[in-house]
């Protein structure tokens, strides 16, 4: 069983448009999708979706904490939530026909101490049961900026692999803990060491470095140009075929997912970055956030390459 753990989850709503967007005035929806959000959200349905068994977990509260709760139901996604008294937030994407996304994201609402507490002996009990769990997105307001090192340690005390995905101080902070796996993009991993990251061999050099302080897989994100993973394996660079993207958000939360699952499986680090990657690229070809076909990901697996860069 794979856990993915959503401290700020949301209700998504893709809007689609008939026409682009037009400032300063009244839009009109063609097609509204609601979702359950939050990246650990967009995780766990790509578990599901790879065929290995998934738990949602996090923080829900009030009347769209259960609206949350009712859609992972209908998409058949177990769920094990803290319940608190906080409404969840709502995040909107606009998608125009010219394929451009404008994302309107609220800010989570505050959690209490006590949530916090139930929340860390939620994931110790939960670390018992996974076979890996990830650690997904960011944090409601009321939560340190430390609060990943807490619940990866709690990870690390059962014995199991995690992947953690967040950014800004919560990845700074997070990294202590040194997950099993982290996916930070250019930007961010240039933020971690404390320099300019652009280039592929510097790329290359941030993801050696990050690895050899000791968390087990790198992987950087580099959007169209693919990614690259540090592991003890070596550094590999993967690139996948050439798409139609249609909407590319929670691509990368389909990533980890898949990585997940590649993870359970026992599956070698190169092997493991090409199953995530045409998971990830099928999620860019879907309308709804976070969906993708297993068909398609298959089809792009076919095609993704992984080659050995240092």
């Amino acid at each position: 069983m794979i856990a993915t753990v959503t401290l700020n989850a949301s209700i998504d709503k893709a809007y689609q448009l008939a026409c682009p967007l037009v400032d300063g005035t009244v839009m009109r929806v063609a097609t509204c999708i609601d979702n359950a959000g939050g990246k650990g959200m967009n995780a766990a349905r790509a578990v599901a979706t790879c065929g290995e068994n998934v738990l949602a977990t996090g923080f829900v509260g009030g009347n769209n904490g259960n609206l949350l709760c009712e859609l992972l139901d209908a998409g058949g996604i177990a769920h094990d939530f803290v319940h608190v008294a906080a409404e969840t937030r709502c995040c909107v994407n606009v998608l125009d026909p010219n394929g451009v996304s404008t994302e309107f994201l609220e800010p989570g609402r505050p959690v209490t101490e006590q949530d916090m507490d139930a929340m860390t002996a939620k994931i110790a009990e939960v670390a018992q049961r996974a076979d890996v769990v990830t650690f997904n997105g960011s944090a409601p307001a009321g939560v340190e900026k430390d609060v990943y090192v807490d619940l990866i340690a709690r990870v690390r005390e059962a014995g199991k692999p995690c992947i953690l995905d967040t950014s800004g101080e919560l990845l700074m902070r997070g990294i202590e803990a040194l997950p099993t796996m982290v996916k930070p993009n250019t930007d961010e991993i240039g933020q971690i060491l404390g320099r300019s990251v652009s280039s592929l061999d510097e790329v290359i050099a941030a993801a050696r470095e990050l690895h050899e302080h000791g968390i087990a897989q790198v992987v950087v994100s580099l959007g169209g140009d693919g990614a690259v993973m540090a592991c003890d394996e070596g550094v590999f660079r993967g690139l996948a075929p050439k798409i139609d993207v249609v909407n590319p958000v929670g691509a990368g939360d389909t990533m980890v997912g898949a990585f997940a699952c590649a993870m359970s499986r026992g599956l070698g680090c190169a092997d493991q970055l090409a199953y995530a990657m045409s998971c990830a690229s099928a999620n860019c070809m879907s309308a709804s956030t976070g969906h993708f076909d297993m068909a398609v990901a298959r089809e792009l697996l076919a095609g993704t390459t992984v080659e050995r860069v240092a």
